[in-house]
């Protein structure tokens, strides 16, 4: 009996490593063996063993696959649709995707015109040949798939830019399309000859060390043993504990991370010694740093100290106190002792740090402290790190604000305000590359403000800034603690929980603050309950996304679910079924912006809801609306399918999302998870302004509470490095 043989173009792969046994599980079309499409309606969903793959499947490749196929009917978005499943008994790839060819000239600058669209037909029509073509300069075997103007264009161009060689060579080594694009951009045509030389250089590449390691050995055959593996090893280990959050390692936790890396404990000694004689690190005292983290945090701690030692009043003291007295009049309010500390703190210094738990009081002494600026004449650039948090300055004060990445963006030393002050309110969130990225760019003479909450959640980012500056005896800091906004119980308990203490919390759902006991398998549905009871003026807030219980994506669904099932369903077009496919949102459903799109004025935090959509149709022009959201801030804007890719249901949200923002009533699902910790709960307790609502483990919530916090097991030299640099400036007075 023979046994029918398919050539499938991969158009869609589902799964890399499916059940995580291996293999792959990818869809495509039957085409002959130039790769044209044999029959518009043959759609095959191949199911392949880890045994019979020579390479990992990426869209475009061509594989020949011996099975026989059975049909299956599924499912999709309420429309039934057929598919031929094989599970080879062989298979062989014909020819590879050709993507990186294919990201170069569809998204290259110097191809503009191409598009990836007929990127991919020159290489479906000429496959490896492509590379000759273009290297010939041959319009006329262009022109087959061209027309005769972009032929000609492409060839020129071609000859301009000419790296065959290192394209062909990614391809050969089996490097994904990703990390080759990001050796290519770097290296150019040395490329090839750059990562032989040393294949570890991919570490810097953000390639995992599995896979640099796996290629090195296996593709370039370096010995366990070889001295640019070892050092490569502390260069992977010492990076991964700053993507951690950690600026510096002390050795026997670099060892440590060495020996899971090389599964030797000889080789992992040896492996610093190695490292140290390339200068792969900086020896510190008892701690070790990668070069660009010690450099950063340096230079910060030069910024900081150079501006502490060099104060310069900007007001003399009468004129602070009539300028003070005028705020307070004609603003109705009046300042406590502590406020009023910290704005002639402010006019006194070139640096300075405001810090004070939520309802302080802070806005309060921002707004005075712009008063102050503009009264003597500075320009004042206040910022944050989210969107969200820097419109919430404008909000609260009136004056405009930007992220720090938008600063960074479009300030120029050069052509900026002569005498100015930096404002960074949240600093909280500030990691280290932020904060140095901002210092580094600053004129000498321009003053620096932090306004925070240091008892709030590290930055996602490494390094502790704000965190670290609260309590140096070194820094000038005022810290504000007399709280207004709240009430009395959320203020108390919040208190407590900044240090350490857990407050005895009724289980009464009607107190100001609660703690609702119950079982692990019951918390989505205590949640929903309470929710329930006041959608509009309540957000519950998460510590994880993807816990069965208490993790925002499966309490956005059981929310979905259970209260607008019934929604109109936002669709687009599934080019792979070639038809409707749903997108998970529905027509009264909230929703949450992840990413800053200052066109149309929203940040990342955003928070809307989604009040109609359009029909999916399959010849949508790219960027047309595809439904409409209200937003939190009284506008209605146009969904596009570019922001669709950036928008999750936002019945529950993640705790550090919220931060920075404030909700009248909040339900905090608790469990035990490695991310709670005391920081975690007082930041979601203090986002309330009239009742928070915990529901779950109660004593996973006393233990994070009553344990260190988490940032104070990140290794940071900030603090030491802030105390030698006012050593130094000491040593030259």
């Amino acid at each position: 009996m023979n046994v029918p043989v398919v050539t499938v173009r991969v158009s869609a792969v589902r799964s890399q490593n499916p059940h995580g046994r291996g293999g792959a599980i990818f869809t495509g079309v039957e085409v002959d063996d130039k790769g044209w499409r044999v029959d518009a309606k043959t759609h095959y969903v191949i199911k392949a063993s880890s045994q019979l793959l020579q390479a990992p499947v990426e869209c475009g490749q061509l594989w020949r696959v011996v099975g026989k196929p059975e049909p299956n009917t599924i499912i999709v978005n309420g429309f039934r649709l057929t598919e031929s499943t094989i599970t080879p008994d062989a298979m062989e790839m014909l020819r590879p995707s050709g993507e990186h060819i294919i990201t170069l000239l569809g998204q290259g600058e110097a191809f503009e015109g191409i598009g990836e669209v007929k990127a991919r037909r020159l290489w479906e029509h000429f496959g490896d040949a492509l590379y000759e073509v273009l290297d010939q300069s041959d319009v006329d075997r262009l022109k087959e798939v061209l027309p005769t103007v972009m032929a000609q264009r492409l060839a020129d161009a071609w000859l301009q830019w000419g790296n065959t060689f290192t394209l062909q060579w990614l391809q050969s080594k089996g490097f994904a399309v990703s990390l080759g694009r990001k050796v290519l951009d770097f290296y150019g045509k040395d490329a090839a000859s750059r990562i032989e030389d040393d294949p570890y250089r991919l570490l810097s590449f953000a390639a995992n060390w599995s896979t640099v390691d796996t290629l090195a050995q296996g593709t370039f055959g370096l010995a366990v043993a070889d001295p640019r593996r070892l050092a490569g090893a502390v260069e992977e280990a010492l990076y991964a504990a700053f993507d951690a959050g950690h600026t510096c390692v002390p050795e026997p936790e670099l060892a440590r991370r060495l020996r899971e890396l090389l599964r030797d404990n000889d080789l992992a000694a040896l492996a610093v010694a190695q490292a140290e004689s390339r200068v792969r690190f900086i020896r510190h005292g008892e701690r070790l740093h990668a070069p660009g983290p010690y450099v950063m945090e340096q230079g910060v701690a030069q910024a900081i100290a150079s501006r502490v030692s060099n104060p310069i009043p900007l007001l003399d003291t009468p004129s602070l106190a009539v300028l003070i007295a005028d705020y307070q009049a004609q603003g109705g309010i009046t300042l406590h002792q502590k406020q009023i500390e910290a704005l002639e703190l402010a006019n006194s210094s070139t640096f300075c740090v405001i810090t004070g738990g939520a309802g302080t009081g802070k806005t309060t002494v921002l707004r005075g402290l712009f008063r102050i600026y503009e009264s003597v004449g500075y320009t004042v650039y206040p910022m944050a790190l989210s969107g969200r948090a820097a419109k919430r300055i404008c909000e609260a004060t009136g004056h405009s604000a930007q992220t720090i990445a938008g600063f960074l963006k479009h300030f120029n030393s050069e052509d900026a305000a002569k005498d100015a002050v930096v404002v960074i309110d949240e600093a909280s969130m500030v990691d280290l590359p932020s904060a140095y990225r901002v210092l580094r760019h600053l004129p000498q003479h321009y003053r620096v403000v932090l306004v925070g909450d240091p008892n709030q959640l590290p930055p996602v980012g490494p390094g502790l800034l704000l965190h670290e500056l609260a309590h140096n005896t070194q820094v000038p800091v005022v810290e504000l603690s007399q709280v207004k906004r709240y009430g009395g119980a959320i203020a108390e308990a919040a208190a407590l929980i900044r240090d350490g203490e857990w407050p005895s919390l009724p289980d009464d759902a009607q107190a100001d603050i609660a703690f609702l006991p119950c079982p692990l398998d019951q918390i989505n549905e205590v949640v929903l309950r309470l929710y329930d009871q006041d959608r509009s003026g309540t957000q519950i807030l998460c510590a994880t996304r993807n816990a069965a219980a208490g993790g925002m994506n499966a309490i956005n669904a059981a929310c979905q679910s259970q209260i607008n099932a019934q929604g109109e369903a936002l669709m687009t077009w599934s080019l792979e079924f070639d038809q409707p496919q749903g997108t998970g949102l529905r027509v009264g459903d909230p929703v949450i912006c992840l990413r800053n799109d200052w066109e149309i004025d929203l940040q990342n935090g955003s928070l809307g809801v989604l009040v109609s959509v359009e029909p999916p149709v399959s010849n949508r022009e790219p960027g047309s609306r595809i439904g409409r959201i209200l937003w939190d801030d009284g506008r209605t804007l146009d969904l596009t399918t570019d922001l669709l890719a950036h928008l999750e249901l936002a019945y529950a949200i993640t705790i550090h999302k919220a931060q920075g923002s404030g909700f009248a009533r909040v339900i905090i699902p608790v469990r035990h998870s490695k991310l709670l910790d005391r920081t975690l709960l007082y930041t979601a307790v203090t986002r309330a302004e009239q009742q928070v609502i915990l529901v779950g483990d109660v004593q996973a919530a006393k233990a994070a509470v009553m344990a260190p916090r988490h940032s104070d097991r990140r290794h940071v030299a900030l603090g030491t490095l802030l105390s030698e640099q006012f050593e130094s400036l000491k040593g030259m007075t």
